[in-house]
Order: C-alpha cells, then structure tokens, then sequence
C-alpha cells in the first residue's frame, strides 16, 4: 500500500537480504509514513502491517474498505486534499537507493529460530 499511494520503492538504506528480512521480521520495521497522508489511508495501511497474518485484512477486504470510501463524502475529501500535497513530495523526492545484488520480487526465506530471539 505504501508504494501504492507514494508511487515508488520503500528504501531503507539497507540492501534487500538476510538482515533487511530481520529488522522487518524481528525488529517491526515498516516504512516512513509520509506527512500528509490521509488518515483513513494511515489505519488501513498499519492493519496490512500486522505482525501476525491473522490481523491483516483480506485483498477482498481492502477492495470492500476502498469502496465504502468512494461513498463517504468526508473521506474523498480528504483524499484529495492530501492528493496534490503528496505528488508534490514524491515529485521532489524520487531518488531511491539500490544495490546491484537486491532481489526485487518474492522469495522463500529461510527462518531460523535466532530470526525472532
């Protein structure tokens, strides 16, 4: 969802392997949420954040959630107030660190029982 509304890649100045998986995994590491975002948009993106799947909410979840919104007034209108001030940001701010050997797509990762000590 983060790269959804922002547009582009999360870079935490760590390459993508073993210890970026455990800061995620074990420490909660979850991506700078922006000024300006909407705060419904906020909520629903920390429940996607969830340590534990069982917390999350479904893809047809986040589909039901995105729909009620398109009939809450007061919810697009913050939606589109935060629009412009966020294209603006992510316009100014589109330089991404990357490392030669990060892995951009899904893989297995091997967990140990040190991942979560």
């Amino acid at each position: 969802m983060w790269e959804i509304l922002y547009g582009k890649s999360v870079s935490y100045n760590l390459e993508f392997g073993s210890q970026l998986q455990i800061e995620i995994c074990r420490n909660n590491l979850r991506p700078t949420i922006i000024e300006n975002t909407p705060q419904c948009y906020i909520n629903l993106m920390k429940k996607c954040w969830e340590r534990d799947p069982i917390n999350r909410p479904s893809a047809t979840k986040v589909c039901e959630i995105f729909a009620e919104w398109l009939i809450d007034e007061s919810i697009l209108l913050e939606l589109t107030k935060s629009d412009e001030l966020l294209r603006n940001y992510v316009e100014s701010t589109h330089n991404i660190q990357t490392y030669s050997d990060d892995i951009y797509k899904s893989k297995l990762i091997s967990y140990t029982t040190s991942l979560y000590q």
